[in-house]
């Protein structure tokens, strides 16, 4: 059997590597990825879904190379009828669980992995699907005949459950949400399903409780697989926990053991709080993003556009001068991640193109029709923030049915979530961001931040939360602080009592972004901050 880690990529390939392990990627990621997913406009007569015979759980991961690039590529070739022909039949990626780093397991002397785990659905039947597994894994660099067991591995590709489909048909003659699954038991030499061991680690009950669900129950153990990672953490030493990532190109990420802080670097001369202080020279606004660094940012935030209540749109060739030069700079000094603050596709490519790592979008991807194909084409990771309109015109839209702007919220942003990942900007690539200040009115942005880490970050399903509250209106409003700049200390309060309110996870602390001006008070508190939660947990 193909042996254990965890976790699953995107469907669309990344640009820069067409050729990556001397693999072709089909020149057409969106022609690629219309057979594989449900067909623009939903299932029709003409147009269904199609069904497929078997859903099936897997692990995957990674610890030599680029970790992230493997598994993404090995999740693309498994799905992709051009490779090896004679192995295929349909199939397609329909979800993944988060990223995690996790130490090995058994052979403890080798280097971190990557985890996770995936739902594919797919006609190939249990045999089949093991031979096709192998075949990547080979054509990925490992060793299967001559490598050590449970030793380093560039990726590794496990079967966890394998269901049979059984279609209930809609009018529309594609499956419904009423599909019923019977599941597969294979006790063979050669493979063995459910697998045999996964109780025992954390790394694969983990991510496989989110992509499974806590109720499914495995078919041979005759228990529910929420209850099995209930004995499993419930057993595991202290320090054992995986922790959760978000994953960067060049094998970097962003690791979740601790809050982190996102420097904001406005390269505008309209930002309503340091407008006009970074736009004028290079030097000067890399000099600033170093000292951001220093003081404690894990992210550099660039924008060249305002999106301050009432600003107009910026042209998307400004905004790639003012940026661009920018990022290249900075990306020559320093390997800090960077993401790039704009709603345009072609200056998010232009952007990670110079080396920035992350979209910032702060419509969600609602703005420019072609930005989340675009960031799942480039492989990089998305913020999806939430709002009403454009800067223009936001604050004429502070009204929420019911008056429940917490609902409203989350409901928008899991659909921007799914909007993502239904194009290939999958959950293990996303962080979310309710969007205080944007079509919010004062007591819009204090209900969000009061139930920011209990009401709402369940209701997100554990995606990573971004806050940007830094120096807002709503601040200067309740502290009688007219001078943006002077509001730090009222920011820093905002974001504080906000994630204090909650129940963090045991892993990863809530898994929080902090988006500010003043990077050094702000990690100061989260420091605080993270050490008593962390307090509270022995």
């Amino acid at each position: 059997m193909a042996r254990q880690s965890a976790l699953g990529g995107p469907v669309p390939f990344f640009r820069h590597n067409k050729q990556l392990f001397g693999y072709r990627a089909p020149m057409n990621p969106s022609r690629y990825r219309s057979d594989l997913v449900v067909p623009r406009g939903g299932a029709s007569p003409e147009n269904p879904i199609k069904q497929m015979d078997y859903r099936v759980f897997l692990a995957v991961g990674s610890n030599l190379g680029d970790r992230f690039q493997n598994i993404a590529v090995a999740l693309d070739l498994l799905c992709d009828s051009s490779f090896d022909e004679s192995s295929y039949l349909d199939s397609r990626l329909v979800r993944t669980s988060f990223l995690y780093s996790t130490a090995p397991m058994y052979l403890t002397d080798q280097p971190q992995f990557m985890n996770g785990a995936v739902e594919i659905e797919t006609n190939l039947e249990p045999h089949a699907l093991l031979r096709r597994l192998k075949k990547v894994e080979e054509h990925l660099g490992r060793d299967l005949v001559h490598g050590q067991r449970n030793g380093p591995r560039p990726v590794d590709l496990d079967i966890l459950f394998y269901d049979e489909n059984h279609h209930a048909e809609g009018t529309s003659g594609a499956p419904t949400r009423h599909s019923q699954h019977t599941p597969i038991i294979v006790d063979d030499p050669d493979l063995i399903i459910p697998h045999p061991t996964m109780q025992e680690r954390s790394f694969v009950m983990d991510p496989l409780k989110e992509v499974a669900g806590g109720e499914y129950i495995h078919p041979k153990l005759d228990e529910s697989v929420g209850d099995i990672w209930d004995k499993l953490k419930s057993s595991a030493p202290d320090g054992e926990d995986s922790v959760q990532i978000l994953p960067l190109q060049r094998d970097r990420a962003i690791t979740f053991h601790e809050t982190i802080v996102m420097g904001i670097l406005n390269v505008t001369p309209d930002s309503f709080s340091d407008g006009g202080k970074w736009n004028n020279s290079v030097d000067i606004a890399v000099e600033h993003a170093l000292q951001m660094e220093t003081e404690g940012a894990s992210i550099i935030d660039i924008g060249g556009e305002s999106t301050r209540p009432g600003a107009l749109e910026i042209a998307i060739q400004e905004q790639i001068q003012r940026t661009v030069p920018v990022i290249k700079m900075l990306r020559q000094k320093s390997d800090i991640p960077i993401s790039i603050d704009t709603r345009h596709a072609d200056v998010a490519r232009a952007a990670i193109e110079a080396g920035a790592d992350i979209v910032n979008d702060v419509s969600g991807g609602t703005f420019d029709p072609k930005m989340l194909e675009t960031v799942a084409e480039l492989r990089v990771p998305m913020i999806l923030m939430h709002m009403r309109g454009t800067p223009e015109s936001m604050q004429s839209m502070t009204k929420y049915d019911n008056d429940d702007v917490c609902g409203a919220v989350a409901g928008s942003l899991i659909e921007r979530s799914c909007a993502a990942e239904k194009v290939g900007v999958h959950r293990w690539q996303q962080v979310l961001d309710p969007g205080i200040g944007f079509a919010k009115d004062n007591d819009g942005n204090l209900r969000l931040l009061k139930h920011t880490a209990t009401s709402i970050r369940q209701k997100l399903q554990g995606i990573p939360l971004l806050l940007g509250t830094s120096r807002k209106g709503f601040i200067g409003r309740i502290t009688g602080e007219s001078e943006a700049s002077e509001r730090d200390f009222g920011s820093v309060a905002s974001v504080v009592c906000a994630l204090s309110l909650g129940s963090p996870t045991p892993s990863n602390l809530g898994c929080n972004i902090l988006r500010v001006h003043n990077v050094k008070g702000t990690k100061q508190a989260a420091l605080v901050m993270d050490a008593i939660v962390k307090l509270t947990r022995l």
